[in-house]
């Protein structure tokens, strides 16, 4: 859970948003004690919703109110003090419909909030800060994601208000901070009144109403001058290598830092990290330094020294004590990636060396040249953005797309998340599908001038999407596990948002097939479809047709045909939970490849799938679940089934509940089979257009399916057994030729040498079964002989 958020409802409805947004900004969530059955993880309050605010504004960096905007206002009203210290407070209507960030629209983050709150309800964002509205630079978080503090003295609404109004400002960026400029630059391109210079003494020109300024180098006199117009931006680029002894206190490395900078002219605000050698990685007064300084301290292996060539770094005493070239210049060029500014200062028991974090084009003549380490490399990051609803983008996507530096991606998914992305983020915008690999090595090499790349495609971007190129790309390269480092974040794929459209239509086994053979043979495909046809999987159905392929999704419907009942549903999901979705539910008989195109995922259902209303499901399983016991009088009792028992049955079965039958033919060798069936625990599907009495009133109790109509090929789908009872010859051998086929075994009443399993003839008579077989070749004698035993023990009536 995030203790940075808090979101607080005064309503019921309100409580079960607040326990929804809780959920995906993993944030925490107060509600009325009344409506805590409706959040079960949020946390009940009972004082007035004023105390409730007033406790946790303190505790919390942003407030999210889920409340009229009055009501909001007067609560955080006494609460308010400057925008420095101030949470970022939000406040939303019950429905989500409208997110208005009311107090640290910039500084404290609501602007960015509330968007996020919006993407997640549907909303809109009421953003109303002049910068947003404008397209203008927010001032306040001009490089906050790279760093970059603010002066404290600086005058920033008095800049902002400048910059807003169309008054003249100035503005110096560091020449050798290039990033810095570019960042700048970019973000400054719709402020016609934005005038860079490259000598920041020239901001005291009274011309410039405000300024800014962006420098790691001492300026204190002229920030006196200037700090009542400007604001000074403090970026942490300068990065400190430390040597030292064993036992030197933190002062004395704090004194020697403090000099090595104040000499070269450098700002100690502006230290981003210090660096030393694995050797001194548990010295205590650098760990404190550190610690004193609010900066990490990256400890630099002996081997990433070594690596380095030596005869380029000032001499050290480290190479006769540590056998290392060096410990502060090394330690200092490889942690910052970039050159080295400051050479090595000697002190009494620790040396100092400062190089920046950024290459420079045009360095100052006391620059060191040296052999600096390749700059770090970048991040890509392959990003599902989900089926197009923003809604459905995950908490994770969010980040990434957030915390990327360029994004890039087909121009219609780009489109999808415009409303999530920053003014200041890069957009590579691919015009047309195709080409992936190019595309692929675009995002690869972007990445790897150390920049943090999100590669976005809708659904999930390892499905049929942009995964497999970026990987394929990497491996021709001989990639091995950086340069850059990769992330991928699934999405919510296209026959997900279908299903959960539809209801619960992939409650079993399913595989995604893409009809599209730009890459794959259709003769892959097409064996493809026949295996998953055969193994009455759920079948989702990628590319099912474009202008250019007309044939295919018909050909792929009539191989599922051969092996499905044509009352199999169908589903038609085009552009699911944009604005033009449309869904079509259907059945295989009646499947139309003219409602699809490349928009539309078709989903086909397995044999136990069935249309509900509006809807589709598919049982977990092929086993019925729950026992139906019919009402019986005393004469139906003994041919009446007992489903879910054995004793009756001449063979033992172990699970039978797992298999599953088909019985064609409604007459009374099909009655015969089906109750063998129950008896066995076996659950039963009868096809036939009619049927005798007995399994009319099987089926209206719900003890087996009945189809109503004569066989046709599929109707075999999903069953272990079949039997073929009707009354005709050539539909008894058709159905042994599809079991065949299919690999299903089949028991035919009228020839069972066509069959691959027989039954044999019983007689029970209380507890005593007689079961005779002749293994399917004389199914007669076994009769014959069944009826004499039967004769035998004085039972007249038996079974024909």
């Amino acid at each position: 859970m995030n203790a940075d958020t808090v979101i607080i409802a005064v309503t019921r409805a309100g409580t079960r948003l607040a326990a929804r947004l809780a959920a995906e900004l993993r944030a925490a969530a107060h509600v009325p004690a009344k409506f805590a059955a409706e959040a079960p993880d949020a946390t009940p309050y009972t004082a007035a919703l004023l105390d409730e605010v007033r406790t946790c504004w303190g505790d919390y960096r942003a407030l999210v109110l889920i409340m009229a905007s009055g009501i909001a206002v007067r609560a955080i009203a006494p609460l308010i003090a400057r925008k420095t210290i101030d949470p970022a407070v939000v406040v939303l209507d019950e429905s989500g419909r409208f997110v208005i960030p009311l107090l640290g629209g910039h500084q404290a983050g609501a602007n960015d909030l509330a968007r996020r709150i919006a993407a997640l309800t549907g909303g809109q964002a009421i953003i109303t800060t002049a910068s947003d509205t404008r397209g203008l630079p927010a001032l306040d978080l001009l490089g906050r994601d790279r760093g970059w503090r603010i002066a404290d003295d600086s005058a920033l609404t008095h800049t902002m208000a400048c910059l807003v109004n169309g008054d003249l400002v100035g503005c110096f960026v560091d020449s050798a901070l290039p990033d810095a400029r570019r960042l700048v630059i970019e973000q400054g391109a719709d402020c016609p009144n934005l005038e860079y210079v490259d000598d920041p003494a020239s901001l005291t020109d009274p011309r410039f109403a405000a300024a800014l300024l962006v420098t790691h180098r001492r300026i204190d006199d002229l920030w006196q001058t200037l700090r009542e117009k400007s604001v000074r931006y403090l970026p942490p680029v300068l990065i400190v290598g430390i040597g030292c002894r064993r036992g030197v206190s933190v002062d004395e490395l704090h004194d020697a830092l403090r000099t090595t900078l104040a000499d070269a002219g450098l700002d100690e605000q502006c230290v981003g990290a210090l660096a030393t050698a694995d050797i001194k990685a548990d010295e205590p007064g650098l760990v404190e330094i550190a610690g004193r300084l609010n900066v990490p301290l990256h400890v630099i292996s002996r081997s990433e020294i070594i690596a380095l060539d030596g005869v380029r770094f000032s001499p050290s005493a480290a190479i006769t004590h540590v056998d290392l070239p060096g410990v502060a210049e090394p330690c200092a060029v490889i942690a910052g990636g970039g050159p080295l500014i400051v050479p090595k200062r000697a002190f009494r028991r620790c040396t100092v060396a400062v190089a920046l974090r950024n290459h420079a084009p045009h360095q100052p003549s006391n620059v060191v040249t040296t052999a600096p380490a390749a700059p770090p490399s970048g991040v890509l990051t392959l990003v599902g953005i989900g089926p197009g609803d923003l809604s459905h983008l995950t908490y994770a996507a969010h980040a990434a797309l957030r915390d990327a530096d360029v994004v890039a991606g087909y121009h219609v998914y780009i489109d999808l998340i415009r409303p999530l992305l920053r003014s200041w983020q890069e957009v590579i915008v691919t015009p047309a599908m195709g080409d992936e690999i190019g595309r692929a090595r675009q995002a690869i090499a972007v990445a790897r001038s150390g920049r943090r790349v999100a590669l976005v495609s809708s659904g999930d971007i390892g499905i049929y999407a942009m995964a497999a190129p970026i990987f394929e790309a990497l491996r021709d390269d001989g990639w091995t596990g950086d340069d850059p480092t990769v992330e991928v974040i699934p999405g919510i794929s296209a026959f997900q948002a279908l299903a959960a459209r539809l209801g619960a239509p992939i409650g079993h086994d399913m595989c995604i097939i893409s009809l599209s053979d730009l890459l794959t043979p259709w003769d892959v495909i097409e064996r493809r479809l026949r295996a998953a046809a055969q193994a009455d999987f759920i079948v989702a159905l990628y590319n099912p047709r474009s202008r250019g392929r007309d044939w295919q999704l018909d050909a792929a419907l009539n191989i599922m045909r051969t092996h499905r009942p044509p009352t199999t549903p169908v589903a038609f999901g085009r552009n699911v939970t944009r604005a033009d979705e449309h869904v079509t539910l259907t059945t295989l008989a009646a499947a139309d490849p003219l409602c699809a195109d490349m928009f539309t995922v078709v989903l086909i259902g397995n044999s136990q799938s069935y249309i509900l209303g509006d809807r589709m499901a598919t049982p977990r399983g092929y086993a019925r679940k729950g026992q139906v016991v019919l009402e019986e009088t005393a004469a139906d009792r003994r041919d009446a089934p007992i489903p879910g028992t054995q004793r009756d049955y001449p063979v033992t079965l172990i699970n039978p509940g797992d298999l599953s039958a088909v019985v064609i033919g409604g007459g009374a060798v099909g009655e015969r089979k089906v109750r063998g069936l129950l008896n066995a625990g076996i659950p039963v599907r009868l096809v036939s257009p009619t049927a005798t009495p007995r399994l009319a009133a099987w089926a209206d109790v719900g003890l087996i399916v009945w189809i109503r109509r004569e066989y046709e090929p599929g109707d075999l789908a999903g069953a272990w057994l079949a039997f073929a009872a009707t009354d005709r010859r050539e539909v008894n051998a058709q159905i042994a030729r599809n079991a065949a086929a299919a690999g299903i075994l089949c028991n035919v009443a009228d020839a069972p040498e066509e069959g691959s399993f027989h039954v044999p003839a019983v007689h029970r008579s209380g507890g005593v079964t007689i079961a005779v077989s002749s293994g399917g070749v004389a199914p007669a004698r076994a009769v014959a002989l069944r009826n004499a035993l039967a004769q035998l023990l004085g039972e007249g009536d038996v079974e024909g």
